[in-house]
């Protein structure tokens, strides 16, 4: 009879073996919890950045405005048909006056000429980055606001809870563009 050693060594080997692939390709990491905003982010900053009860006030009150705002901006976003579109009301597309599109004098469709293709969507920006950079701008405006109200040295720190924040929020879009 055989001694029993191999089989232990040998589930130890494959153990060892497996252990740098697993290493080498961690499982992808669940989204890090951040913060809602650069304000958010500095409230939770309050006891160290010793925010009073006024400016965590004031700092809370500019977050719940945020809030309001980038939703509304969702909103706009996720129903396009609701917002403007620069296009006169009633008139059809096409036109209604004389002309090739009307069946008017010219021949049809452009007088026998092939339309150009539609311009490709990849050329600007996705509206999903349209809508980061709005509610972006939108922090941002926010913040400046509701730092301005605190004194040099309490801003310089929140300055850099907020950048760390962004910084954050930059590099988990990047992630997320990567997949």
């Amino acid at each position: 009879m055989p001694p029993p050693a191999p089989l232990p060594s040998l589930v130890v080997a494959l153990l060892l073996c497996a252990s740098p692939a697993v290493a080498a390709e961690p499982a992808p990491a669940a989204p890090s919890l951040l913060h809602r905003s650069s304000l958010a982010a500095v409230l939770a900053q309050r006891g160290t950045l010793q925010l009073t009860p006024e400016q965590v006030k004031r700092f809370e009150q500019a977050d719940a405005k945020l809030a309001r705002e980038q939703e509304a901006a969702r909103a706009t976003q996720a129903h396009p048909e609701d917002a403007p579109t620069g296009k006169p009301p009633g008139r059809p597309p096409g036109g209604s006056g004389p002309g090739p599109a009307s069946g008017g004098p010219g021949g049809g469709m452009s007088g026998g000429k092939s339309r150009p293709p539609p311009p490709s969507r990849s050329s600007g920006p996705s509206p999903t980055e349209l809508l980061e950079a709005q509610l972006d701008a939108l922090d941002t405006q926010a913040f400046l606001a509701a730092v301005e109200t605190l004194p040099e040295p309490q801003r310089e720190k929140a300055t850099e809870v907020a950048s760390r924040h962004r910084e954050q929020v930059f590099e988990q879009r990047e992630r997320e563009k990567a997949r």
